[in-house]
């Protein structure tokens, strides 16, 4: 009679446990805590308790995050040698390795804004770029006797004029020189802002035409990379 009574006892006590863990408080109780996961960890997805979903999405091969593109052609990755060796290598955008050679020269990050500024105007950053006409060659676009002493400088460095690396040495050597007008010097070396030293470098160094300076957008592409490399 007692062995009936328990076995009685532990079938409802079976019954009654199947109940609750399907009961509707119970799977509540689940999916709060699931939510508060996905929140956690930011799932993009509801989390799965079947198995057979389980094993569908272990089975399945993960899509390859995409990377995002870059529009400028002038920033793509290029490799250069680094100052000081022959053999090392760094990949870096060009205008990282134009802005970090200008800041090892010693030259401000609002003054080093400033001259990448005019040089995306000048050619989009492009050691390679020749004018429209066949004059204007490089990053600054060296004309006339100017780009004959960077051809010049290049050979000396058993190199050719299009090297990266050979034409930020020969910017910062003619920024030392008089090549650089004496009244925007002075404004240059002691810039309030990025503008102010965009204007500087383009009136003082570049000195093109006005018609066809575009300040606006000089001053549009300095102020870019100034808040793109800036705490880098």
């Amino acid at each position: 009679m007692k062995a009936k009574k328990v076995m009685t006892l532990s079938l409802v006590a079976f019954l009654l446990g199947g109940i609750f863990m399907n009961s509707a408080f119970v799977n509540g109780q689940k999916d709060e805590v699931y939510a508060s996961l996905k929140e956690k960890y930011q799932l993009s997805s509801d989390i799965s308790t079947n198995e057979e979903t389980k094993k569908e999405n272990t089975e399945e091969t993960a899509e390859p995050k995409t990377a995002p593109v870059v529009a400028d052609a002038e920033r793509k990755d290029v490799t250069v040698t680094s100052r000081g060796s022959t053999s090392s290598t760094e990949n870096r955008t060009r205008e990282q390795i134009v802005w970090d050679y200008l800041r090892d020269a010693g030259y401000t990050e609002i003054q080093t804004a400033g001259i990448i500024g005019n040089l995306y105007q000048e050619s989009g950053l492009n050691p390679a770029r020749i004018e429209s006409n066949g004059e204007g060659i490089g990053l600054v676009q060296w004309s006339f006797g100017r780009k004959q002493q960077l051809k010049d400088y290049a050979k000396s460095k058993g190199t050719e004029w299009t090297d990266l690396t050979i034409q930020l040495e020969f910017l910062v050597k003619e920024l030392n020189s008089s090549q650089f007008y004496a009244s925007y010097k002075s404004t240059f070396n002691n810039p309030y802002s990025v503008t102010e030293a965009t204007e500087a470098f383009c009136w003082g160094f570049e000195r093109p035409n006005k018609k066809y300076a575009n300040m606006d957008n000089r001053t549009k592409q300095a102020w870019a990379a100034y808040y793109r490399n800036t705490g880098r």
